[in-house]
């Protein structure tokens, strides 16, 4: 490692590092600042707050660390540019390509630590931030899953009329075993019971009906159904909440029995490879961006830094919408931006002169 090495690595680690915490600490401070009152009327412990602040921060480190990458790239380096240092190590022999591979490297490291923090760390983050907020911070509505309707399997249903999310009892359940145009079976049910210790669903005061004849009554019925819970409350973060195994399972479930939800969990899975990786090509971006020294000074590659992150968050919401709704392709809404980017990147890298 040379000492030109060491020395951009040094003032990229300080100046990402110091943006982070810096951004970290702002949004600490505003949900303290939105959630104070609740924090006060249900008495939350400090040991509580303590639990939640461990996983809030990591959680949103994690999940800003590229854009604060790119935006400390522009940073540092532009004021490496107006301090003429680029110029210099340019006379002194070293090559511009040569300048950025400390870059791509620190950048390709900090991607391989955000890509692991996203597939193990990162949904047990949410899944403690989940449960802290529904405790004290949501109004705890036990009967707010209504009118659920999920898809077991090709050919099965599951209907829940009104679902306890603390007990895990459902009213009102029927499950139906169809083929197109024919009714196989259906069971309608008073009451569904979520047995946590065996696994498996006790449905109760069941009415039976079928192909061969009458409808039967059954008091009783232990059964196994692939379905959980969880599959009925799902939280807006759901899909955050799982581990890259656990994601690639029920992406798999769901394709198999045709679930509404098998495109979320598509997106889910390539967004948390693509948001990763976009942080060499931001690195990438930055740099050609910012290696020359211009009129304006670091405050202009700063407004330059916050519109490209503007332009590419815009492209990231809007991309994923407009091709898994429109043509199905949800992998290309989600690698839409890093594509365009990576090309804009190339393009500007090559234009830069040596």
């Amino acid at each position: 490692m040379k000492k030109v090495d060491r020395y951009l690595w040094r003032t990229f680690l300080i100046s990402f590092l110091g943006s982070l915490s810096l951004l970290v600490i702002i949004l600490v401070v505003i949900d303290i600042a939105e959630k104070i009152d609740d924090f006060v009327e249900k008495e939350v412990p400090l040991q509580a707050l303590v639990q939640y602040y461990q996983h809030f921060i990591p959680f949103y480190a994690n999940l800003l660390s590229p854009l604060v990458i790119f935006l400390s790239v522009l940073f540092f380096t532009g004021q490496l540019a107006q301090r003429s240092e680029i110029v210099a190590l340019l006379a002194g022999g070293i090559s511009f390509w040569r300048i950025l591979r400390p870059y791509l490297l620190l950048a390709g490291l900090f991607s391989l630590v955000s890509l692991s923090l996203q597939f193990y760390i990162t949904p047990k983050n949410v899944r403690r931030i989940e449960e802290f907020e529904y405790k004290y911070i949501k109004n705890r509505r036990y009967f707010d899953m209504r009118q659920v309707h999920i898809k077991l399997t090709p050919e099965s249903y599951f209907f829940v009329r009104a679902f306890d999310r603390f007990d895990k009892v459902g009213f009102g359940a029927h499950i139906e075993r169809l083929t197109p145009g024919r009714l196989h079976e259906r069971l309608v049910a008073e009451e569904v019971q979520w047995e946590p210790t065996h696994k498996y669903w006790r449905v109760l005061r069941v009415w039976r009906f079928s192909e061969e004849g009458h409808p039967t009554f059954i008091a009783q019925i232990d059964t196994t159904l692939p379905l959980t819970p969880e599959d009925i409350i799902r939280s807006e973060l759901y899909t955050r909440t799982m581990s890259l195994p656990e994601l690639w399972a029920e992406y798999k479930r769901q394709r198999y029995v045709g679930g509404d939800i098998a495109a979320l969990l598509e997106a889910e899975i390539h967004e948390r490879i693509a948001i990763p990786l976009a942080s060499v090509i931001l690195t990438a971006l930055g740099f050609a961006s910012a290696s020359r020294k211009r009129r304006g000074g670091v405050a202009w590659q700063i407004g330059l830094g916050l519109v490209l992150a503007f332009v590419y968050v815009f492209l990231l919401v809007i991309a994923k919408s407009a091709f898994a709704g429109a043509l199905g392709w949800t992998w290309l809404g989600v690698w839409l931006p890093n594509i365009l980017f990576s090309l804009i990147a190339g393009v500007w890298l090559w234009r830069v002169p040596k």
